[in-house]
């Protein structure tokens, strides 16, 4: 096809001569080295970094599944649910209530399975890249994808962002396959469509904010249905089966819910009430434009070549518009949520990632072919000098403390012992007394003055055998603290162990 040969500047194509295809690309083994050794480069780190309270909260939240509990309904969570599903079955393997290393050997294997996700979301990413242009830019992509710190940062880490980017970029290219063939004479593009729908959705279905991928998808599925002038009715047609596609995993995650009880609490809790969020924060913006602004430079360059490649092409190829068009529903979409944390821009990173492989390899297609080679390495070189710094000074990222506190729970609690934490996570892996099992600042905010109550008064009812008194829950009121001082004693001022048997004040 002409459009396949309009973004392939230094890489052989099929319709490269036999012996150029047959010639050892030691540049693009180079890439691939150099992107192993970076996804290689996490496993120490994984092993020592401090574990932050998001992955206590996810970890705890796939332990309750575990366990029986229906979220939503036994217990408070804010985001969807599929990631504590796949996470909840490996909990046989470990017992992670009944010793602190067993806890400890399920938080590194959690992160370990962190990796092997960001594993495949960097495969997806070449897949993505070639099927746009050629080998080199899908190695490009993965190299990028993979060297982010941002991106390493979070992706290191046991939360459902992980799982939803790799269906995030499953669905692009399912999606972006499905454009393709649908220009080519008798394919079948429909299933290609309808599993970029369900990839999507699988996304939403691990967190919310997945949905902020839909406005900019659909407004390029939109612009290509518009110009398809004949093939319009097979393409609303196309766009119909994708729409559906999209909507599956939500209606049978609901349904599922709505039979254990839960439909309502499964809708409050993903969206009506991280709709009305109230605190706001950008801060981790500058930290992404800080770390990632060579690509993101790259990835103005690739998008300005791909649109110029669309404009003057004679059969357009409309993958690079439907990608394009996301990136900006997901820029935009930052431009909503209150408080945008470095989690959130991995799918605009993502994107922005295979268009700084379509820049660069713009650049490098403009230089003489002999030099190409050598260029695309001395181009990469300096890119990869941020990832490597980042990943050294991570190791630097250690808190014993945290690692000793939560030994200290484990030996002087039980199994069957609630404990009650706010947001340091000393909690994970013991029954909680209430229905929120963590409490932060910006979820405190929401609470109405009878939620507090209710949380005071569950206490008396089923009074926790620990309470750590972190900065958080003392800013539950006089009530609460009152509670505290009159029933438990703590000989360091965190760890509260209850007073003498007797009627609870």
């Amino acid at each position: 096809m002409q459009a396949d040969a309009r973004c392939r500047p230094i890489a052989p194509t099929a319709n490269d001569p036999p012996q150029a295809n047959s010639k050892r690309r030691w540049d693009l083994t180079a890439l691939l080295f150099a992107t192993v050794a970076l996804l290689l480069a996490r496993i120490p780190l994984m092993l020592v970094r401090t574990l932050g309270p998001d992955e206590f909260e996810h970890s705890h939240a796939a332990w309750c599944v575990f366990k029986g509990m229906v979220p939503y309904k036994d217990f408070f969570e804010h985001h969807t649910p599929w990631y504590y599903f796949t996470l909840a079955p490996f909990f046989r393997w470990f017992e992670v209530d009944q010793s602190f290393d067993s806890a400890r050997h399920f938080l590194l294997f959690g992160r370990g399975l962190s990796l092997v996700i960001s594993t495949l979301s960097a495969v997806v990413a070449f897949l993505i890249g070639r099927l746009l242009a050629n080998r080199t830019v899908g190695l490009l992509a993965a190299l990028f994808l993979v060297g982010q710190p941002v991106i390493v940062q979070k992706t290191l880490e046991i939360r459902p962002d992980v799982l939803a980017l790799l269906f995030f970029l499953g669905g692009i290219w399912f999606l972006l396959r499905g454009l393709r063939q649908n220009d080519e004479p008798h394919k079948q593009p429909l299933r290609w469509l309808f599993a970029g729908g369900l990839c999507l959705g699988a996304a939403i279905m691990c967190t919310q904010k997945a949905l902020f991928v839909l406005p900019g998808a659909l407004t390029g599925l939109g612009l290509w249905v518009l110009a398809g002038r004949r093939l319009m009715f097979s393409r609303m047609l196309a766009m119909l089966v994708h729409c559906l596609g999209v909507a599956v995993p939500g209606a049978l995650t609901w349904l599922g819910f709505a039979i254990e009880g839960a439909g309502y609490p499964f809708l409050r809790n993903n969206f009506l009430l991280n709709a009305k969020w109230r605190l706001h924060s950008n801060e981790h913006l500058m930290v992404t434009l800080e770390t990632s602004w060579p690509v993101l430079v790259l990835a103005l360059l690739g998008a300005t070549v791909a649109l110029y490649r669309f404009y003057r092409s004679k059969q357009r190829y409309y993958g690079e518009v439907v990608l394009l068009c996301t990136l900006g529903g997901l820029t935009a979409g930052i431009l909503v949520v209150p408080a945008s944390y470095m989690q959130y821009y991995l799918p605009i990173l993502a994107i922005a990632c295979v268009f700084a492989a379509i820049g660069l390899s713009f650049l490098i297609g403009l230089a003489k072919e002999r030099a190409r080679k050598w260029l695309l390495l001395c181009a990469t070189l300096p890119l990869l000098i941020w990832p490597v710094v980042d990943l050294a000074l991570s190791f630097g990222q250690r808190d014993e403390q945290k690692t000793t506190r939560l030994r200290y729970v484990f030996e002087h609690t039980r199994p069957t012992d609630p404990v009650l934490d706010g947001w340091m996570g000393t909690g994970v892996f013991r029954p909680h007394p209430f229905y929120y099992f963590f409490m932060h600042g910006e979820l405190l905010v929401m609470l109405s003055e009878q939620d507090r109550a209710a949380y005071v008064d569950a206490l008396k009812n089923n009074p926790p055998a620990l309470i750590t008194l972190d900065d958080e829950l003392p800013n539950l009121g006089s009530r609460f603290v009152r509670f505290v001082m009159n029933n438990y004693t703590s000989s360091d001022g965190l760890f509260y162990f209850p007073k003498a048997k007797g009627a609870l004040r």
